[in-house]
């Protein structure tokens, strides 16, 4: 017994050396990169949101209608509402985020891209915006490695906070999200009650200064397109400065992100079309990870080529506080009196975001493709002065930050890309886009669609059999 003991000691005592120099390690971690780290990530003030959220009126009242619809007691109400936080709220760990996390992503990342940022906007930002400011980036989403691209090109700034949907409610990614700052939402999910406690944690953690990353659009394109973007978490954020409390000004940051391939671009296409993936969530996760681990043998036997460049700009922020001055039913009780304001102000997001937007190779390659007829033969000579026509008159004034300039160091960095996936087809010195892969034509060449253009073509929507 009292070896048993002796041992529970040691046990006990190696856990608190351990817990001491890991979060000795932390801190030294902070202050020599200065790091902008919001005590409200850290576990400890978990206690605090839970405080703030079941506090708020809104949330005491949702409990009380969800008892009465429901018919059970106010303590079964009330204990859904904490599963639903609980659900929520993430598990933020420093050194998971910058010892695991950041290297993790910086070897994917460069493993599939060429990866290009616009770091002279991110460092303006970091000049120009007031020190006490509260900053959410509003990105558009092209693909799942979306949340690993922006946060990589933030790392040495600061930590983001995702609003993570549930596709990743799967293990391990369930606990690798919440370690990293990202907080789970259920995008279609009804119940008042559940939105009531969502809408607090985000007005919780904006009011304490938590930088947030959000998809405006709410989900991945399936066109290639800009969608239309969704209002629910663009409201959660507008309504936190409800609060008095909340003094600091508040800034939406227009984030674009590009690729010249997107990894998921055949199964968002053919969603669109009506071809349902049936596959469970672990199995398509089972899946990545093979073809993850595939691409980093063949990496170290150095037969992996990169599927060409992901992208990062960053347009000029908008300030919620000039925008609420100017609209101040923006803050209504009702929400169809804040509805027009809200949609005003996603607009204009949406079109910084598209002014921001970063053209690539193969975006601009499939736009001269689709200007020519289906299975129509193209001289190389004719395309890559088209390519250098549409660069300097069709999209001039867009974002470009690839390293290529003229029409031929376009298209050679597109073919390359195009040729390894078997997207083109060639005969001598003629090229032309395979037939078989128009559906992914039509999605890249939309890709260098403006937000305008689109808004004025029509939203697309997914065929009845993909719903």
């Amino acid at each position: 017994m009292t070896a048993y003991a002796i041992a529970a000691g040691v046990v006990v005592v190696f856990a608190i050396v351990a817990a001491t120099l890991l979060n000795r390690h932390a801190r030294e971690l902070v202050r020599t990169r200065k790091l902008r780290i919001n005590r409200y990530k850290m576990r400890r003030k978990h206690s605090e949101i839970r405080l703030d959220v079941f506090g708020s009126p809104r949330v005491v009242d949702a409990v009380k209608k969800y008892a009465h619809d429901h018919k059970v007691s106010l303590d079964a109400a009330e204990r859904q509402a904490r599963i639903y936080l609980f659900e929520i709220m993430p598990k933020f760990n420093l050194l998971a985020y910058y010892r695991f996390g950041g290297p993790i992503a910086r070897a994917f990342l460069y493993l599939f891209y060429w990866v290009v940022v616009d770091r002279e906007h991110i460092e303006r930002l970091n000049r120009e915006i007031e020190p006490d400011a509260v900053v959410v980036y509003m990105i558009n989403h092209r693909s799942n490695v979306d949340y690993v691209l922006v946060a990589h090109m933030l790392f040495k700034f600061i930590s983001l906070s995702y609003a993570v949907g549930e596709w990743a409610r799967v293990w391990p990614l369930n606990h690798l999200f919440k370690w990293f700052g990202g907080y789970f939402i259920r995008r279609r999910f009804r119940e008042p009650l559940y939105h009531a406690v969502l809408s607090q944690f985000v007005a919780t953690i904006t009011r304490s200064g938590v930088t947030q990353g959000v998809f405006l659009e709410g989900g991945l394109s399936r066109d290639g397109a800009f969608q239309k973007p969704k209002l629910g978490m663009l409201d959660y954020l507008v309504l936190a400065k409800r609060d008095a409390r909340f003094t600091a000004p508040l800034y939406f940051v227009p984030t674009a992100v590009s690729y010249d391939r997107v990894l998921e671009d055949r199964n968002l296409s053919e969603e669109l079309v009506g071809v349902e993936d049936r596959r469970s969530r672990w199995e398509k996760l089972s899946s990545s990870v093979d073809y993850l681990f595939f691409s980093l043998w063949r990496s170290f036997r150095g037969r992996f080529k990169r599927y060409g460049y992901a992208m990062v700009s960053f347009g000029r922020p908008v300030r919620l506080d000039d925008f609420v001055s100017a609209h101040p039913d923006v803050l209504a009780e009702s929400f169809e009196s804040r509805k027009p304001h809200l949609t005003e102000l996603a607009r204009t997001i949406m079109e910084k975001i598209s002014d921001a937007y970063p053209l690539t190779p193969v975006a601009i390659a499939a736009w001269v493709f689709a200007q020519h007829e289906k299975g129509a033969w193209i001289e190389e000579e004719t395309l890559t002065r088209e390519i250098e026509q549409a660069r300097t008159s069709q999209f001039t004034g867009r974002v470009w930050i690839a390293r290529e300039s003229t029409g031929a160091e376009i298209w050679d960095g597109a073919r390359l890309v195009l040729e390894l996936r078997h997207l083109v087809e060639r005969e001598e010195s003629r090229w032309r886009w395979s037939q078989r892969e128009l559906t992914l034509l039509e999605y890249y060449s939309n890709s260098a669609m403006p937000f305008a253009d689109v808004e004025s073509r029509g939203w697309k929507a997914r065929s009845v059999a993909a719903e």
